[in-house]
């Protein structure tokens, strides 16, 4: 499964290896496939694989761009070294590349794999900055004043996906709106993005999605790797990767980031500064051991993130609270300890132990205008995994227990309407079981069902079924089908901190109570020959239904925001098709569109959720002249109108249209390479499009129709960028 836990994944019967150059140069992005099937993976930035599941005697067929084909043996008692001849008689006239994106022909799950070369395309100065050269997932921002960043996937808000950091969940709770800044996109390895139901060991938290992240691992990263980037709002930042062999068995990494923005920008003349100065200091360490029998981890992480914004000259030392400027302020903390342990049997690859464990502590410290928001959250996470097979590697499954445990201090202060001291305390312990099983037949049929149960101490059992099946109708043309139910907690302040930036009141009408959704859904994925070159075609559609949802309704009164259990019907259609071609020689196109049709029973009625385009159009051009000496990308997106909340009870002129209007966004990046790495020059915003007027009535903030939320497009303008990468292997 897409997310299923990686110290299991040496544990499957899997084959591992290396692909080499003549010169022992690490192939990244090699294609390693069964021979025979659409099974298959890429190598990773040290030219390593991991591919299953392999049958015995089964012939793995290793290729890439400008070098001669292999065809060997899968050998399983030890880990391959492949190495490729170059074909000098073509070489003059090839482009040496490997992939970057690609859909996991393994895994029963839709899922997309985005490799470290795919995110140098952009900036990536963070994971909300990930995903500019992806269609599946959509970045907006917030509002008008924070500079949080959010996501959606199938039209559904990021609360409802799983995001994970090497199958650990990562960013929820209290980071679900701030924490796509708080991973440094230089850390990242790559990313894996599935669609729909997700597989019941990672919880039963997946909704809509699950995002797992791969940071650089200390056995096979650069031994140095510095980047320092600079952009014309004035953030500047420096990221340094080290990793180093301890021992013939040990190996550890460290891995530091810090930028810096204290730069007032107001592009559009209306007092607030576009985006809040900002400070980050970002650490991780971890050590990592790998035995015959034995491969384990552990790693400490510390965050400190600072933002000021809202009126020009609020700074860091303000207090929004005290202000006579209206002040956004969010002073971030988070310290965590992490780690696993697998437990392996040489002689039978199919059978392990694995257990994942995380320790966390996150503090919240600001507000905005005359409103507080203090907060706390201690988390404990742990899931152990027992790995086997039935019979014979036909029949696979995996069973186990898993321990969440939460515990939120929040307290709002409001000095609107007459004010409001509220103390939200919960504490959750939600134990569970679960157990999957596999059925793989042969290489074109696939069959995954699990369940789990989870006793949560506030709202009972939680049951989550989850199936997933994958055909393979031939060589060229997979067909995948998903259905699953999912829970979470609703954390209401901080899922809607964007409105805490506006004169909207908070109005609760009834105890939140779980949410519960059923995804069903499905895709095909080919590949076709067209004029001797690879058309990757991939289409799916997935539809979510929710049998309970907690509704943000801001269409009630312009005033308030109106908090209450379902009432009605909730749900999200998505559609999505995506081609991939090599349109001339060295220039590789990406385009997809997308539809969503998102609705949810507010004030009384079935309409749209705000801010969800309905159509999206996505278009990318890469281009990489050969050794990839010099590379270039152009990504163009089309976003089609979003309903507006209802705004008719302001006065005339602060009264938005229904929709908001169609606009287009377009990023570059050029790059130069040397053999210690990469100089790079791009922008962002291209056309300078802005959103007007994207705060209502901002000459009066402390008023009752001042509101920094509406914001349905760009709110800064065009941005220019510049930075150098430099590696040490």
């Amino acid at each position: 499964m897409g997310l299923a836990i990686s110290t299991l994944g040496m544990c499957q019967q899997q084959i591992r290896g290396r692909v080499l150059s003549p010169s022992k140069e690490p192939l990244v992005g090699a294609t390693v496939q069964i021979e025979g099937t659409t099974t298959g993976t890429i190598s990773d930035v040290a030219g390593q694989f991991e591919l299953g599941p392999v049958y015995p005697a089964s012939k793995i067929v290793v290729s890439y761009v400008g070098f001669i084909s292999d065809t060997i043996v899968a050998q399983f008692d030890h880990a391959m070294s492949i190495t490729l001849t170059e074909d000098v008689g073509r070489l003059g006239e090839v482009l040496i590349r490997g992939n970057t994106t690609m859909i996991d022909e393994l895994k029963p799950m839709h899922s997309e794999l985005i490799t470290e070369k795919e995110l140098t395309k952009a900036a990536c100065c963070n994971l909300s900055e990930s995903f500019e050269t992806n269609a599946s997932v959509d970045v907006s921002m917030a509002d008008a004043v924070s500079g949080a960043k959010m996501i959606r996937m199938l039209g559904l808000d990021g609360r409802y996906v799983l995001i994970s950091r090497e199958g650990i969940p990562h960013i929820r709770g209290l980071s679900a709106r701030y924490g796509l800044n708080y991973v440094p996109g230089t850390w990242i390895q790559s990313i894996d993005i599935g669609k729909g139901a997700g597989s019941v060991l990672n919880g039963y938290e997946s909704m809509s999605g699950q995002i797992n992240l791969e940071l650089k691992k200390p056995e096979d990263s650069e031994r140095w790797y510095l980047n320092a980037y600079a952009n014309s709002f004035g953030r500047v930042e420096l990221n340094a990767n080290h990793s180093t062999a301890l021992s013939d068995k040990w190996s550890t990494a460290l891995l530091f980031h810090v930028n810096y923005q204290g730069t007032e920008i107001d592009g559009n003349g209306d007092g607030f500064m576009d985006m809040p100065r900002s400070r980050q200091i970002n650490v991780l360490n971890r050590y990592k051991y790998i035995g015959k029998r034995l491969v384990s981890q552990i790693g400490v992480q510390y965050l400190y993130d600072d933002n000021a914004g809202g009126q020009k000259g609020f700074g860091f030392g303000d207090t929004p609270m005290t202000s006579d400027l209206y002040g956004f302020k969010n002073t971030s903390k988070r310290a965590e300890l992490f780690g696993k342990f697998g437990l392996l049997f040489p002689q039978k690859p199919y059978k392990g132990w694995g257990l994942q464990y995380s320790l966390s502590y996150q503090s919240m410290d600001g507000g905005a205008g005359r409103r507080t928001y203090e907060s706390e959250e201690k988390t404990a996470y742990a899931n152990l995994i027992y790995q086997n097979i039935i019979g014979d590697t036909r029949h696979q499954y995996k069973a186990g227990i898993s321990y969440l445990f939460d515990e939120f201090d929040e307290l709002f202060v409001s000095r609107l309407g007459g004010g409001i001291d509220t103390l939200y305390q919960r504490s959750e312990n939600v134990p569970g079981v679960f157990y999957e099983y596999n059925y793989l037949p042969n290489a074109h049929f696939t069959l995954v069902a699990g369940f789990r149960t989870d006793f949560h101490n506030l709202y009972g059992k939680y049951y989550t079924p989850r199936l997933h099946l994958r055909y393979a109708l031939s060589h060229h043309l997979t067909m995948r089908a998903s259905a699953g139910k999912g829970y979470r907690t609703p954390n209401v302040l901080m899922e809607n901190s964007q409105v805490l930036v506006s004169s909207r009141e908070f109005k609760i009408l009834e105890k939140p109570q779980p949410e519960i959704s059923w995804n069903y859904g499905g895709s095909l994925a080919g590949q076709f020959n067209v004029h001797n070159k690879h058309l990757n075609l991939t289409a799916d559609y997935f539809y979510t239904t929710f049998e309970n949802q907690l509704v943000y309704d801001q269409d009630i009164s312009a005033g308030a925001l109106y908090i209450y259990n379902l009432r009605g019907r909730s749900f999200a259609h998505s559609f999505q098709i995506e081609a991939q071609y090599e349109l001339f020689k060295h220039l590789n196109v990406k385009t997809a569109y997308k539809y969503y049709n998102v609705q949810t029973t507010t004030n009384g009625q079935l309409q749209e959720i705000p801010f969800v385009n309905k159509d999206k159009f996505f278009v990318n051009l890469a281009y990489a002249t050969r050794y990839e000496k010099w590379t270039a990308d152009f990504t163009w997106v089309w976003n089609g109108p979003a309903r507006l909340p209802d705004t008719s009870g302001n006065p005339q002129d602060l009264q938005l249209k229904p929709y908001s209007p169609s606009f287009s966004l377009v990023n570059t990046q050029i790059s130069r390479g040397f053999r210690w790495g990469q100089v790079y020059l791009g922008g962002e915003n291209i056309f300078n499009f802005k959103q007007k007027n994207p705060i209502l009535a901002p000459e009066d903030p402390f008023g009752n129709h001042f509101d920094a939320s509406m914001v349905w497009g760009p709110v800064a303008g065009r941005l220019i960028y510049a930075g150098i990468r430099y590696k040490i292997k």
